[in-house]
């Protein structure tokens, strides 16, 4: 009986040893889930932060040295004026006009402006280089593009291949000065459909002017 006891205990030993190590496996495991789910949420939270208007980048980093990463990220050669623009802000509204209705959609992407045309040309004057609105060059633009590239798809999959007659357009009356730079928003354009009525819509963002040269900065719109 002696034998089968310290048998017995020693098995129970054995099962209560693994009983731990298993409570142990247990534990670590949920604080490493715990820790993740932290960390997840944390991060969401800290995209959600950056997204609002004003959101100040706590960052060591001068303006200068943010801004030649982003240029090294984006690649390509400095540029000093902006390019594939039009003449006129009615022309380059025109020309958007006659671009969706051909669903032409190398010409649309030619009017945005590019990476390296903000990097070189507009963000050295925006707001976003001092506070309160000090946001990194990259975050800019990627809420910039993102925003861009899903209204085109939007307006084209609206209004793309659609004999539309431009009217007119108008914009903010007091545009906005940023250096060398001229930004129209609030723009709204007026035409007529194929059925002839007329349509009053917000088929792109923010128009900017530099150099006499026409460009869209965002084809954020109302679809």
């Amino acid at each position: 009986m002696g034998f089968i006891g310290a048998v017995a205990i020693a098995a129970c030993s054995r099962d209560a040893v693994k009983s731990a190590a298993a409570d142990s496996v247990r534990a670590d495991s949920i604080r490493t889930d715990s820790i993740r789910r932290d960390s997840i949420a944390r991060a969401r939270q800290d995209s959600i932060n950056r997204a609002q208007p004003g959101y100040v980048i706590d960052s060591t980093l001068p303006v200068e040295e943010e801004l030649r990463r982003f240029r090294e990220a984006v690649g390509g050669t400095p540029v000093t004026a902006l390019s594939n623009g039009s003449s006129s802000r009615e022309e380059l509204v025109k020309r958007i006009v006659r671009a969706v209705a051909n669903r032409d959609s190398a010409d649309l992407r030619a009017m945005m402006l590019t990476p390296r045309e903000f990097a070189d040309l507009v963000y050295p004057s925006s707001p976003y280089t001092h506070p309160p609105y000090r946001n990194p060059p990259g975050l800019v633009w990627m809420q910039i593009s993102q925003r861009s590239q899903s209204g085109l798809s939007r307006l084209l999959a609206r209004r793309g291949g659609t004999a539309y007659k431009y009217v007119d357009h108008t914009c903010k009356s007091t545009p906005e000065r940023q250096g060398p730079n001229t930004i129209w928003g609030d723009c709204q354009l007026r035409v007529i459909g194929p059925t002839r009525e007329t349509l009053t819509q917000r088929w792109f963002g923010s128009i900017i002017e530099r150099g006499g040269v026409y460009k869209v900065v965002s084809f954020s719109n109302q679809f």
